[in-house]
């Protein structure tokens, strides 16, 4: 699996229109959108429903059995360091930001930061 992105999800922080780009985003484009990566995955195994209803790690023998055999995919770890933490913590003590984003404390905006950044 290839651990870069394979294009970027942007949303307009002014609209909240998104849309899909292929080039990295620059540090201009950041001023206007918000962008997560999208990475490519390759199945490691395949669900295959039929008379022999398996997991295969082979998939011509996946499709023999079932022609709708369903791909199965790892879910890679997302790792935030120290610092991406601290960040994120200083950013949501910010003066009335927690209410600006819809959140009645800081302590629920620092959580949805958080999680916000490790998805």
């Amino acid at each position: 699996m290839n651990n870069e992105p394979v294009a970027w999800m942007a949303i307009n922080k002014s609209t909240g229109i998104g849309y899909i780009q292929k080039d990295k985003p620059t540090k201009m484009n950041k001023m206007d959108n918000e962008y997560t990566a999208l990475y490519e995955q390759t199945p490691v195994a395949w669900l295959a429903i039929g008379e022999n209803t398996n997991v295969f790690f082979d998939k011509e023998t996946a499709l023999a059995i079932d022609e709708n055999a369903t791909p199965l995919y790892t879910h890679p770890a997302k790792i935030l360091t120290n610092d991406v933490v601290n960040e994120l913590w200083a950013g949501s003590q910010e003066d009335g930001i927690a209410m600006q984003h819809g959140f009645t404390t800081q302590q629920h905006y620092f959580a949805h930061l958080i999680l916000r950044k490790a998805n």
